[in-house]
């Protein structure tokens, strides 16, 4: 079959967690100094992305014309009339393609249908449909549908502080008149912090909710939240302490393309795939469908990211290229996974897009919680030592562990109670499976009974908030430790850990690049990420309600924070620049960075919003890149 480049390049990486699980803390720094954890640390706490299947779906590329060619054969303007004809000519040539398809014998039934950014569709194939489109003229390219995911994740519910990250206040501008489309799980519109942002939203997952926040379908308890925390992050307001987002006079338009959608071991994941991912890129640029752009959002806030695909030629950036032809800026986070490799690293899609404004995360904490554990059994000491806390622990605990099942931990609530309606946790320290900490699944064990929550895998610094409501601690274990501990367990050995008080160090990785933060170039050697910014314990909404019926509030952290951080920017720059192109908002925001290092180190600089509102001057492009070099015929 014929593919493009991007399409059979396989990249043979392990998946590490995508959602990063980390929160600040108020407790002032002080020796000793907590060593940075690196990549493998975020990832133990956080374990491996849920395993989906994409069931054979593919995109398909047609050589037909799309409204974005039209538009920028025409140097980027148009009338409202030329774009609804553009726009009902490429869907005329779509519908006679697939016509010819169904009479050679192809069984196509098309899933979404692309016709703004480019001419295409996306579907399930069989391979008799695969040989057709792969021996047709008018097919540019079939690539099969990947998987992306939330690039953050949240960490606490309850009392935050106001924002720590100063510069992302301009007075006099908040990006009023700005809409920012946030491509991610659905926003809980009711939330008082955002309730004065939140426009009617699209589904592309479930067309007609209206891109809100839905609840797990077999754990209601456990709704979206990572929409709903970004949306918080770009136009949050009048929150506690003053508490409010980047760009508070902004509004939010959320396409919900992500969200609880089936896996592969019957239950349910948040994902989403890049052919919902082009979907919502589509309605960013049109959100009525009436094929023309008059409606457009000025910014497009993609939210998830496809693992280890810095494709520059595939559907992602061709998407992104579309919308940058149709004046719709494009900010993507470069994914959470660390360095992993020399070249090309481990850049997420569609951040490898050449006209995606891709961002980095940097840790700015200043210190982070510790406290001393001693694990044992019996007079058999496993382990004694200072590790970093998560938690708001009101006093001293003493506990025997109890090892919760992944099976239970995916029940929820009931998951942690037997058939005799006893918890099966209270009074114990609970031990998560690697990969299942959430505010979500704290409050749970605390509502079960549960003294402490321990997870498998080392716990970074910080990696869990102080504002827990439960006052329970957090603490994340080494492998070795909780297999020993398991394994004690299921012999009838009792296993107890003691936790003692909390104390403060400094946050060795403050001030720096996040170590989750992915790096590297483009798969075609452009330059990735080209920007730095606030990424870590963020202050934002939560949906829902607590237990008590109180407004959720809570913090995150991953490279889609940073991106969201850098969108909120984005619309404050646009704001003042109410004709400045995508290109042009990009241009600013990259070259007014402030200088964090060498030009090969990750991201050409850090956010400087005063500079971006006081720059000048813009270069097109923002970057510049000279792609590989070789030595000794070896890619370095």
């Amino acid at each position: 079959m014929r593919r493009s480049r991007s399409a059979a390049l396989v990249i043979a990486a392990g998946c590490v967690a995508c959602a990063l699980l980390l929160v600040g803390t108020r407790a002032q720094s002080a020796p000793p100094v907590v060593t940075s954890v690196d990549e493998a640390g975020w990832e133990g706490v956080l374990g491996v992305r849920e395993q989906v299947s994409t069931a054979q779906r593919f995109v398909v590329l047609l050589h037909a014309t799309s409204l974005a060619a039209k538009v920028s054969a025409a140097g980027g303007t148009a009338s409202e009339t030329d774009m609804r004809r553009w726009t009902r000519a490429a869907q005329s040539a779509q519908n006679q393609f697939l016509a010819r398809m169904a009479a050679s014998g192809g069984h196509i039934t098309t899933e979404y249908r692309y016709t703004r950014l480019f001419n295409g569709f996306s579907a399930r194939l069989d391979p008799t449909s695969l040989d057709l489109l792969d021996r047709d003229h008018e097919v540019e390219g079939v690539y099969p549908v990947r998987v992306g995911y939330p690039m953050a994740v949240d960490e606490s519910a309850g009392t935050v502080t106001p924002t720590a990250f100063p510069g992302l206040t301009v007075p006099g501008q908040d990006g009023s008149g700005v809409t920012v489309a946030l491509l991610d799980t659905g926003v809980d519109p009711s939330h008082p912090y955002l309730t004065d942002s939140v426009l009617p939203g699209i589904d592309v997952i479930r067309p007609g909710s209206g891109g809100v926040a839905q609840p797990n379908p077999l754990v209601p308890g456990r709704p979206e939240g990572h929409g709903t925390e970004l949306a918080g992050i770009v136009t949050g307001s009048d929150g506690p302490d003053g508490l409010h987002g980047v760009a508070p006079g902004a509004s939010i338009l959320p396409i919900r393309v992500a969200g609880w959608q089936p896996d592969a071991e019957g239950g349910y994941a948040i994902y989403s795939r890049t052919d919902q991912i082009v979907a919502g890129l589509e309605a960013a640029v049109d959100p009525n469908g009436d094929g023309d752009t008059l409606d457009a959002a000025r910014i497009a806030l993609v939210g998830v990211g496809e693992p280890y695909a810095a494709f520059a030629d595939g559907p992602l950036a061709r998407a992104v290229a579309g919308a940058q032809a149709l004046d719709v800026l494009v900010i993507a986070p470069a994914g959470n996974d660390g360095r992993a490799g020399p070249t090309f690293g481990s850049i997420a899609g569609p951040g490898g897009a050449p006209d995606a404004l891709t961002v980095a995360a940097t840790d700015g904490r200043l210190a982070a919680p510790t406290v001393r554990v001693h694990v044992a059994a019996g007079l058999r000491v496993l382990f004694d030592g200072t590790l970093p806390l998560g938690g708001a622990p009101t006093q001293t605990v003493t506990a025997p562990i109890f090892p919760v099942a992944r099976a239970a931990e995916a029940q929820g609530i009931a998951g942690l109670f037997g058939n005799d309606g006893k918890s099966t946790v209270a009074g114990q320290a609970a031990l998560l499976p690697r990969g299942a900490l959430s505010d979500q699944t704290v409050d749970e064990a605390a509502s079960a009974g549960a003294l402490a929550v321990l997870v498998e895998g080392a716990l970074p610094a910080g990696a869990f908030s102080l504002d827990v409501p439960s006052g329970i601690p957090v603490v994340g274990l080494q492998e070795s430790l909780s297999s020993a501990i398991r394994e004690l367990r299921a012999e009838g050995i009792p296993v107890t850990i003691a936790i003692g008080a909390v104390s403060s160090a400094e946050n060795g990785g403050g001030g720096t690049i996040a170590a989750f933060s992915s790096q590297g170039l483009a798969f075609d050697g452009g330059l990735k990420p080209e920007l730095l910014a606030p990424g870590v314990a963020f202050p934002t909404s939560e949906p829902g309600r607590g237990t008590s019926g109180e407004v959720r509030y809570g913090t995150v952290s991953g490279t889609s924070v940073a991106a969201a951080t850098t969108a909120g920017a984005a619309a404050v720059v646009a704001e003042g620049r109410p004709r400045a192109s995508a290109a042009e908002l990009r241009g600013l925001l990259v070259g007014s960075a402030r200088a964090t290092g060498s030009a090969t180190s990750p991201g050409l600089g850090a956010l400087e919003l005063d500079g971006a509102v006081e720059q000048e001057l813009t270069a097109e492009p923002a970057t510049v890149s000279f792609g590989t070099a070789t030595r000794s015929g070896r890619t370095i």
